[in-house]
């Protein structure tokens, strides 16, 4: 609902990103936190859905392989995504559907692959983020948690910044102190937090 406190509450965030580099709100950004069910992909989707409302081409992809989301909440399916661009099918457009509603577009996450981090690892992540720049506005990653997993500190190098998200009273200070100095320590950018 765009009237909403939360609709509300996710433009503040829109605005605070277009303050946040030298040429507005940033062009590639992805969503990270600590642990799973924080709020990270409904964070994703709400920023890309106020994007998309104000008139901007918004691509939204869900990176989080091993445990897809973004498809259900627009009622697609997750046949095919960017698991397929990442496994050698180059026709990533035909990846996306489209909101007929909206600016928004989604890439689901597709099939799980036997190891997300390894198909992360190769520069087609970064070919795709350059080439959908080129026909989106922004895109938006729906990236998988940080703790545990090296997904999260290899989608940072594809991307301008993070938006990092926290429940409020959900991981413990430490947790979050240890999910920041990974991202620090593969040199991304955080542009704040979001806390849920």
């Amino acid at each position: 609902d765009p009237k909403s406190s939360l609709s509300e509450a996710y433009l503040s965030i829109r605005s605070n990103l277009a303050f946040s580099t030298d040429h507005g709100v940033p062009r590639a950004v992805m969503v990270t936190s600590t642990r799973a069910a924080e709020g990270k992909s409904t964070t994703s989707f709400a920023l890309a859905t106020v994007l998309a409302r104000t008139g901007k081409k918004v691509l939204l992809i869900d990176a989080d392989m091993r445990s897809p989301s973004m498809h259900k909440l627009l009622g697609g399916t997750n046949k095919t995504g960017l698991s397929n661009f990442l496994a050698g099918d180059n026709d990533w457009k035909a990846l996306v559907c489209a909101d007929v509603n909206t600016n928004l577009h989604l890439m689901p996450a597709g099939p799980t692959p036997p190891s997300a981090a390894e198909l992360l690892s190769s520069d087609r992540m970064l070919m795709l983020v350059h080439q959908a720049l080129e026909s989106f506005d922004h895109v938006v990653l729906d990236s998988p948690p940080i703790l545990g997993l090296a997904d999260a500190p290899l989608l940072s190098r594809v991307v301008e910044g993070c938006v990092f998200v926290a429940e409020a009273e959900g991981v413990a200070v430490r947790g979050i102190k240890a999910s920041l100095g990974r991202l620090q320590a593969v040199h991304a950018h955080v542009f704040g937090l979001v806390l849920t």
